[in-house]
């Protein structure tokens, strides 16, 4: 009797040599049905069953695929396109399942696919709405009458997965270029008693020359990715672990930003009104600006040093309830497939409302050679014809050597 000894890890492994997905948009809110009728929307899905040839697949979102997003919302609040939260811009799907059992998987900007899948690597692009001229994506939530309004450009966001032949499971994501608007009625709270003061120092400055500006002249405050890490304590987005809500830190980088650059117009003001000092001529300009100086300090200073009750704490309540903006998300399923996420959008305290995976990328299980078929019915017949046969010859064999020694044994 002849047996094929399989391996035990072969038991759980998968049946298609490798595999990868890699998807724009994943959320609860894409039924079945949806996904059944646009296809786009599954994502760019290679699958190598035999080994019989690399398999590529560049799946950009088509035009059913774009309309079937900007259709969704979450209750009365559409999800994507120019009258939803999120636009997206040059962004792709791709995936390659290959013959060694390795497989690789890419969402995002096309961009950087390059970068995240080797040099080369053309990815096709596609839109959702119209989003900041060169961003990958943008997104807006609330406004300026709500108690928060919140902007996020993103230049560059994607994300890679890929599995080696060895079964090793990796991801990378990026998000560069990001920059976050935030208004509303808690930030114009503390801004409704900068910026009069502010104004009226600058108005008295510039009128002597300095060419000061109003930082907080739109009544919102701009901060960068960098403002976020530097609160988080991380040189780079990269250094933060799997997850992170970003929003976390955007009170907190709100009161440092207001801060610093209130600082730097009112030093600015006292650097200008001791320039104006020095000079017979502009004396009495420096020293009124001096003054001015002093009560711009009077009024703005209090309000700086409450800033962490007006502002930090209510902002980050009302942005705790208004979104989630999670990074590099990582997730392995019970299959044994890895999923590598740039960004998860949530909506709603803890995403209640709406959970939706931006670029995302998906390889494996991977079953490698192990799936290979290594015979078809015919040859199937024949090997089995010659297991038979060898299981005959020895057989044969082993009789003849029993014999020999009978009579080896009766000659003794």
């Amino acid at each position: 009797m002849a047996a094929l000894i399989v391996p035990a890890a072969s038991a759980s492994a998968a049946t298609v040599v490798s595999q990868g997905t890699g998807r724009l948009v994943e959320t609860s809110l894409l039924s079945s049905n949806v996904l059944d009728t646009l296809v786009a929307l599954r994502g760019a899905v290679a699958v190598n069953p035999d080994a019989s040839g690399d398999v590529t697949v560049d799946q950009p979102l088509d035009a059913s695929a774009i309309a079937g997003l900007i259709g969704l919302s979450a209750g009365s609040t559409a999800l994507f396109g120019d009258n939803g939260i999120i636009r997206l811009g040059a962004v792709g799907q791709y995936a390659q399942a290959r013959d060694d059992g390795s497989s690789s998987a890419f969402s995002g900007a096309v961009s950087a696919a390059p970068s995240l899948l080797g040099v080369g690597t053309s990815v096709t692009g596609s839109s959702v709405g119209s989003p900041t001229a060169g961003d990958t994506a943008s997104l807006a939530l609330g406004s300026s009458s709500d108690l928060v309004g919140l902007r996020v450009d993103l230049g560059v966001l994607a994300a890679s997965a890929q599995q080696a032949a060895d079964g090793t499971q990796t991801g990378q994501y990026v998000l560069s270029d990001a920059g976050f608007t935030v208004d509303g009625t808690i930030v114009s709270g503390a801004l409704g008693v900068i910026n009069p003061a502010l104004n009226t120092l600058i108005t008295l400055a510039n009128a002597s020359g300095a060419g000061l500006t109003n930082p907080f002249a739109s009544g919102a405050v701009e901060l960068s990715l960098d403002d976020l890490t530097a609160v988080a304590g991380v040189a780079s987005v990269n250094d933060l672990p799997p997850g992170t809500d970003l929003l976390s830190y955007v009170p907190t980088a709100i009161a440092q930003k207001i801060t610093a650059q209130v600082q730097q117009v009112l030093n600015a003001a006292s650097a200008f009104a001791t320039q104006l000092k020095q000079n017979v001529l502009t004396l009495a300009a420096g020293v009124a600006l001096e003054t001015a100086v002093a009560t711009a300090n009077a009024t703005i200073v209090p309000v700086l040093n409450g800033l962490t009750s007006t502002v930090v704490t209510p902002l980050g309540n009302a942005l705790t309830t208004l979104a989630q903006l999670q990074v590099n998300v990582q997730s392995t399923g019970s299959d044994g497939s890895f999923t590598q996420t740039a960004l998860r959008v949530g909506l709603g305290p803890s995403g209640s409302l709406a959970a939706v995976n931006l670029a995302s990328a998906t390889v494996g299980p991977n079953a490698g050679q192990l799936a290979v078929p290594i015979a078809g019915p015919e040859s199937a017949v024949l090997i089995g014809g010659f297991v038979v046969l060898a299981g005959l010859v020895l057989a044969a064999l082993v009789a003849r050597g029993r014999r020999a020694r009978t009579v080896g044994t009766a000659r003794g």
